[in-house]
């Protein structure tokens, strides 16, 4: 993007001992209006220039000048924004000449040529400007100076306007599927049941209460506990009532005691496995059982996901152009 063109310009103090000379002469219109051209980076062009001399001294001479001028582009400057839209005033119409007055130096003879200096300009126009940018969206940057401008906005408007009715919209569906996923919550939570005072259980206290029964039943089965009373009631007395005879033999009842303990502790493991597995085998059944109400909350939450995105970019895009484009109107750049 050209900087504006008013930028370059340097502001030169008159040199305070200078002489007049009758034979000064200035600089050519060409010479003139090249420098110019060059000094305003092709943004500006000099159409009509004349020169009074000021002061002269050797090969400097100041002037004051007077003129028309014309940009070689239509130029601009933002005067604001609002949302993605930059609003902009044209200062200067591509070929539509402008007076201008200013002070020119210039240094040089029509044998060596001149270097010139344009300084203290003032215009009819702004002294800014510089060409929109050469980009796709140009549709991004209204021109409050042009005639068209008042309808555009209004379809702009219309068009953010429309962005707050789609936020409002998205909200409701939102709060339905917010409303949805509850109650499906609901349901998986009370296929649960209750407790023996009402309470409502969750899986934990089901897988719990399952547990704590074959927990139970491994109590009672316990090998140690059959072990203690299986030395208690047969073992010991036997034992005792052999060893009262003279040719006590003990071993078919070491044997015995023995095959009892290994048979009873095998049994303790199975059915503890069997209860285990019964229990898994439950909760598994229940668990899809609620499958579908599962995936149905899952399909609501990304839904209600994307909606919460949808309305979170709605809402800023609408709350940033009504926030700007209002401080726009406050100050007085539009209507």
């Amino acid at each position: 993007m050209k900087q504006q063109w008013i930028a370059g310009i340097a502001l030169l103090t008159l040199v305070s001992t200078s002489c007049f000379a009758d034979d000064v002469t200035p600089p050519t219109d060409k010479i003139l209006k090249d420098q110019f051209y060059d000094d305003f980076t092709g943004l500006m062009r000099l159409d009509d220039i004349s020169l009074k001399l000021i002061s002269s001294e050797g090969n400097q001479a100041t002037w004051s000048a007077e003129g028309d001028m014309s940009a070689t582009e239509d130029l601009y400057n933002m005067v604001g924004m609002a949302g993605d839209y930059h609003f902009m005033e044209k200062n200067w119409v591509k070929g539509r000449q402008v007076k201008f007055s200013a002070m020119v130096t210039s240094v040089g003879t029509p044998a060596s040529g001149w270097r010139t200096e344009f300084y203290s300009m003032q215009t009819a126009a702004k002294n800014i400007g510089y060409p929109l940018p050469k980009t796709e969206n140009k549709d991004k940057y209204l021109i409050v100076t042009d005639s068209n401008f008042y309808p555009k906005l209004a379809k702009i408007e219309a068009s953010y306007h429309d962005k707050k009715m789609a936020q409002e919209k998205a909200q409701s569906q939102m709060e339905q599927v917010e409303k949805e996923i509850a109650e499906l919550d609901t349901q998986i939570k009370q296929s649960w049941g209750t407790d023996a005072n009402g309470k409502p259980r969750t899986r934990s206290d089901v897988m719990q209460e399952k547990l704590e029964k074959m927990y139970e039943v491994d109590r009672q089965n316990d090998p140690l506990k059959f072990e203690n009373h299986y030395y208690k009631t047969i073992y010991d007395p036997a034992l005792a009532a052999c060893q009262a005879k003279a040719d006590c033999d003990a071993a078919p009842l070491r044997a015995a005691r023995d095959t009892a303990l290994n048979e009873q502790k095998r049994e303790y493991y199975r059915q503890h496995a069997l209860m285990n597995a019964k229990i898994k085998e439950e909760m598994a059944a229940h668990d899809e059982k609620l499958k579908p109400l599962r995936d149905q909350q899952s399909e609501l939450r990304g839904q209600g996901m994307e909606l919460d995105t949808q309305i979170s970019q709605l809402k800023s895009e609408y709350e940033r152009w009504d926030r700007e484009i209002t401080d726009l109107r406050r100050k007085g750049v539009i209507k």
